[in-house]
């Protein structure tokens, strides 16, 4: 017996197709808003670090700068060593937090750099490349990737143990 295919079945099977080809982009549209809300939130998070890190060395090295030119016995030096310990303590965890959020940034960077590309090579999924490749979220994650890539460049160039392969050797500010 042979059953034949109705325009009904042809029309339902059309729509199961669109709405999976609409969820599949909404899908790839609420990654990429999300990879990139992660760049953007931990570029941030690494420049207050390094300003935190700033301010406190500035602290430091004015409290140093007091401490030798008071001749005065009534300063209480418990309490200005206490200080001065408290905020060497903040310095050295400023430290660690920049070196923690450069590790975290740096695997933000790839990831969304990474996804970005395969999107725009069509490699996960040639359907949806023309579609997503147009659209604000997919303009947002390219700006934020070539807005952080300088940034991490520096780095690079600044940090010796580090070896890097996605900087084109321009030099980065």
């Amino acid at each position: 017996m042979r059953t034949t295919t109705t325009s009904t079945d042809a029309n339902t099977n059309e729509e199961e197709r669109e709405t999976r080809h609409e969820k599949r982009i909404s899908h790839i549209l609420r990654e990429l808003k999300i990879k990139t809300g992660v760049l953007r939130r931990l570029s941030k998070e690494r420049e207050m670090y390094e300003r935190e890190v700033l301010d406190f060395t500035s602290r430091i090295e004015k409290d140093e700068r007091i401490d030798r030119n008071d001749d005065d016995e009534t300063n209480d030096n418990n309490n200005n060593n206490n200080n001065a310990r408290q905020r060497k303590q903040c310095l050295e965890e400023s430290k660690a937090m920049v070196r923690d959020t450069f590790v975290r940034l740096e695997k933000a960077f790839v990831d969304l750099e990474e996804f970005v590309e395969t999107l725009v090579e069509g490699k996960e999924d040639f359907d949806v490349r023309d579609e997503v490749t147009g659209k604000e979220e997919f303009r947002l994650a390219k700006e934020q990737v070539e807005r952080v890539k300088p940034s991490l460049c520096w780095l690079y160039e600044h940090i010796a143990h580090f070896a890097f392969d996605f900087c084109d050797g321009d030099d980065a500010t």
